[in-house]
């Protein structure tokens, strides 16, 4: 399986006034991934709303899963422009059958008042293994999957939920290094659609970890329902961000996941929650 490239993955074809084509990226199962609908429809967006307005929000809906053998078509509805914010509604389809929607917001930069938590303590990324490597030459049973380089890599600071037995933690706190391990362009935009797509790799990690579950045992059913993210700062998705993940609930077969994500300098460039749902076998 190669490996996808997000500068090609977020290149999206013009099919008319504010109409793109995506394109999708191979996997071992036939749903398309998550993230790659959340940057994508950030993209789309933002090819209808001038340079000088970063997007600073997205709330989105996976409707239905989407096929991953197939391309995804985005409408843009330009809700509003207004003196310094732009709104936009995407709504991403296949076959004329909607599969996802979001709404995006852009806001040119203004002066205000400025504080952010400090960041948490970590091992350097240089000092810890690529997820793929970890798992390479091991029988550790988890799909072949996690053994492949893949368009963002992950560094693990502590465990992993993947190899069992899983021994359950006291804090659901997860940190995780991330970046884009090729050199991005210089654009803004681009490297908030990749903050996007990697958003969605591990932030419902901790659930696993808090509870001593195996992510990938036989009959451990997990999908995204919904998701949101705020873009504090600007940011390179090519250079090393810390993902900081945790898990306040868990409830009704649906679990919480909140990020906060800091570069290497210490700044707060942005914060993630999504729901999913997940379904452990008794």
């Amino acid at each position: 399986m190669d490996v996808p490239r997000l500068a090609d993955l977020l290149d999206l074809a013009e099919r008319g006034a504010d109409r793109f084509l995506g394109g999708t990226q191979p996997l071992p199962r036939p749903r398309t991934f998550g993230g790659l609908l959340l940057a994508q429809s950030i993209a789309a967006a933002g090819r209808t709303v001038p340079a000088d307005r970063p997007v600073h929000s997205m709330h989105a809906l996976f409707v239905r899963a989407a096929d991953a053998a197939s391309p995804v078509e985005y409408a843009v509805d330009r809700v509003r422009d207004g003196g310094a914010t732009s709104s936009r509604r995407v709504i991403a389809s296949q076959g004329g059958v909607e599969v996802f929607t979001a709404l995006v917001s852009f806001q040119r930069d203004r002066d205000g008042l400025r504080h952010q938590a400090e960041p948490p303590s970590a091992t350097a990324p240089e000092e810890l293994p690529p997820l793929h490597e970890r798992f390479a030459d091991s029988d550790v049973p988890v799909p072949d999957w996690w053994r492949l380089p893949r368009a963002i890599e992950l560094r693990h600071v502590d465990r992993t939920p993947y190899p069992p037995p899983v021994e359950p933690v006291d804090d659901s706190r997860h940190l995780v290094w991330m970046r884009a391990p090729e050199k991005l362009p210089d654009e803004p935009l681009l490297h908030a659609c990749a903050l996007a797509y990697a958003s969605d790799m591990t932030l419902l990690e901790p659930v696993f970890l808090l509870h001593g579950v195996d992510r990938h045992a036989t009959g451990v059913q997990l999908a995204s329902l919904d998701h949101a993210m705020w873009f504090h700062e600007d940011l390179r998705a090519d250079e090393w961000l810390l993902y900081d993940q945790d898990c306040p609930v868990a409830a009704g077969g649906r679990v919480l996941g909140r990020g906060n994500v800091f570069d290497r300098s210490g700044r707060h460039v942005a914060t993630v929650a999504q729901e999913g749902l997940l379904r452990i076998p008794r």
